[in-house]
């Protein structure tokens, strides 16, 4: 004789459960709401002082903290002393203001030890490009542009939009505002439309079960980009 199903409760009854543990939803989607607001408010004042152009960070953990929070970001590390940093740093200043939803950054390799070293930067001029915090490209030196001193705006932004770290399109805060905090909302923005519908939804599932329906997985690839060393006036680091 099989044992009998052990009890579960339903989302509504887990629900209760929660009220009467104390647990208030209302403040917790006040609060994530202000999170929202507040980063809303700060990409407000950053786009006014750090979009459509590249700038320069001298601390390394001010880096991190803002190159994790963007969207879109590349980061040009550089040394003063290399003729083609300095080249890369005036075609990058070229393309910054065409592309207004990434963030353009550059570092001195002497003031980011950490990040040289964590990222794996070797040769010079470095071009590493970031979506939602994540390294997703790496330009290193001039190889794949030619190998040239020479080498076109368009080029450079034809090779770095591989990636998708130039997007195009209507400009909007939602561009700049970290995803996870996007996402967050907007599960709890679903969640309260479906609130009347889920002894439906749960019906269903529970049919697509008994049929053996199954969930096709997607995977996601996210393109390394990386290259070979620079040769010729590419310098090691």
């Amino acid at each position: 004789m099989s044992a009998p199903p052990s009890p579960t409760l339903s989302d509504s009854a887990l629900l209760d459960s929660l009220e009467e543990a104390g647990y208030d939803l209302a403040t917790d989607r006040e609060r994530r709401l202000e999170a929202l607001q507040a980063e809303v408010r700060k990409v407000q004042s950053l786009r006014e002082t750090e979009y459509g152009r590249v700038v320069t960070y001298g601390e390394e953990k001010s880096l991190i903290e803002r190159m994790s929070k963007e969207k879109y970001c590349i980061i040009h590390f550089f040394h003063p002393g290399f003729a083609r940093c300095r080249i890369m740093d005036d075609r990058l200043s070229d393309l910054a203001p065409q592309h207004p939803h990434t963030l353009f950054l550059r570092a001195a390799v002497e003031s980011v030890p950490f990040l040289v070293t964590k990222m794996g930067v070797q040769v010079l001029p470095c071009v590493l490009c970031f979506v939602d915090g994540k390294a997703v490209d790496r330009l290193i030196g001039f190889e794949e542009l030619g190998d040239s001193d020479h080498f076109t705006v368009k080029m450079l932004e034809f090779r770095l939009k591989q990636t998708g770290v130039l997007p195009s399109g209507t400009l909007s805060l939602a561009n700049h505002i970290s995803s996870s905090l996007l996402t967050n909302t907007k599960q709890e923005s679903d969640s309260d439309r479906s609130d009347s519908d889920e002894d439906d939804t749960d019906r269903r599932r529970r049919q697509n079960a008994r049929a053996g329906a199954g969930q096709r997985k997607g995977k996601v690839g996210i393109r390394n980009g990386l290259a070979g060393r620079g040769k010729d006036e590419d310098e090691e680091w």
